[in-house]
């Protein structure tokens, strides 16, 4: 006959793993009641010293703004 095998019971079912390198942190969740092949949720959290670099993105309103002002100045003076 074959024989059930059971889980451990100290075994958790809902449990956390975190990863973490130089820009981002990952946190895994896993229920394993609810689903048992991989996480439930994964949240991901990024450091400051990634987006250090980024620039301001310009809006239509800046855009148009600047256009504006290089018109003005291109005009000829009568």
């Amino acid at each position: 006959m074959a024989e059930k095998k059971s889980k451990p019971e100290n075994t958790p079912t809902k449990f956390e793993v975190v990863y973490e390198d130089e820009y981002s942190i990952s946190i895994w969740k896993y229920d394993l009641n609810r689903f048992s092949n991989g996480p439930v949720e994964v949240e991901q959290k990024y450091k400051k010293a990634f987006f250090a670099n980024d620039t301001k993105k310009k809006t239509l309103g800046d855009l148009a703004n600047e256009s504006k002002k290089v018109t003005k100045l291109k005009r000829p003076k009568s």
